[in-house]
């Protein structure tokens, strides 16, 4: 009997050495090893869970999955015992928002989506370190399940459970939506509905760069990273990587249903962006070997926005996230196998 790690019904739950063997892309291009540095205990702040987290100097912005005010906590690193600015306040009436793909597109303020309704909802960072409420709400076409969204000056880029192409272009300027690409294929199911293909990359990690014009989007539950950019009227792909397939097991009938086995390689488990680079934090394990740890990485992976591997980078320390802190030029991770710490990476 085979082993199955979990099962999807039409919907999704949100949430070194030989593993690395049969990625043969990393094995063309140098590999450093990193030192990283633990600099803050996040759970004697109240921190446990960090869903997504940006960092700006002194000021650290933590993402949640469930909140009823705004879409994140803030943080003083220079006093994180003595002051927790947390928006977790108010009218204890309000719904609870279940939030996915926190983000930060311009460093000035931090999005997130609330996959059950498709409201994407932005609040502005310094009103956040004041513990202020202040925000504003994109509600995304109605009609479709949205699940993984980021927002720039002009549109909102987003993909779910779509059945007219991978990626949802939303124009903020006059709300049309424009439908564009295709999904990844899966070799062992060839012929796929759209929709089906959209439930097997669902779990995915987006970043736009900061000009806006191009993007990058990496699956959780394989080695799939899809670099993009803007052009006239839509999206161009320019490279699609595969490091690893999914192993599944797939029906079509009487609903779509996907069933990840234990053996599947887990892919990329968070992703930070510069100008010119984009940093893919990769796991590469497997539930049945690494249980928990699977949904851990100590592999960065370096590319241009081009697609081409630059360097891999590996630590000894499993980190659950990274971003790129644009003020110091520095890239800052969460690692949760020894409590919940925030740590630098010295590259």
């Amino acid at each position: 009997m085979k082993k199955l790690l979990y099962v999807l019904f039409g919907s999704i739950l949100l949430g070194c050495s030989d593993r690395y063997m049969g990625d043969e892309s990393m094995n063309m291009v140098k590999s450093e090893c990193v030192k990283v540095v633990r600099l803050t205990d996040l759970a004697q702040a109240g921190l446990y869970d960090v869903s997504g987290f940006i960092k700006q100097g002194n000021k650290l912005i933590v993402g949640a999955t469930y909140m009823k005010e705004g879409v994140a906590r803030a943080l003083d690193l220079e006093s994180p015992l003595q002051e927790d600015l947390s928006l977790e306040k108010g009218n204890s009436s309000r719904r609870v928002r279940a939030l996915s793909s926190f983000n930060s597109f311009d460093g000035k303020s931090v999005t997130a989506l609330d996959f059950r309704t498709g409201e994407l909802i932005e609040n502005p960072i310094s009103p956040l370190t004041r513990g202020t409420t202040e925000e504003t709400i994109v509600q995304l076409p109605e009609g479709e399940q949205h699940l993984i969204a980021v927002k720039t000056d002009d549109f909102v880029i987003s993909t779910g459970f779509y059945a007219e192409g991978r990626y949802l272009l939303y124009s903020l300027a006059d709300g049309s939506a424009r439908y564009c690409l295709s999904y990844p294929d899966c070799p062992e199911y060839p012929g796929l509905q759209e929709k089906t293909k959209g439930m097997l990359y669902a779990s995915s990690v987006l970043r736009v760069r900061s000009d806006g014009q191009a993007f990058v989007c990496a699956d959780m539950y394989s080695g799939v990273i899809d670099f993009c950019r803007l052009i006239p009227g839509g999206i161009e792909r320019v490279k699609l990587e595969r490091l690893s397939y999914p192993m599944t097991e797939i029906s079509e009938t009487p609903v779509p249903r996907v069933l990840y086995k234990r053996e599947n390689r887990f892919g990329f488990m968070d992703i930070a962006v510069t100008s010119e680079r984009v940093y893919a934090l990769y796991s590469g394990k497997t539930y049945e070997r690494d249980r928990q740890g699977a949904f851990e990485g100590n592999r960065l992976l370096e590319y241009d926005w081009e697609g081409n591997l630059v360097r891999t980078l590996d630590f000894n320390v499993a980190l659950t996230g990274i971003t790129y802190d644009c003020d110091e030029g520095a890239l800052y991770g969460i690692a949760g196998n020894a409590g919940v710490s925030l740590v630098k990476l010295r590259l």
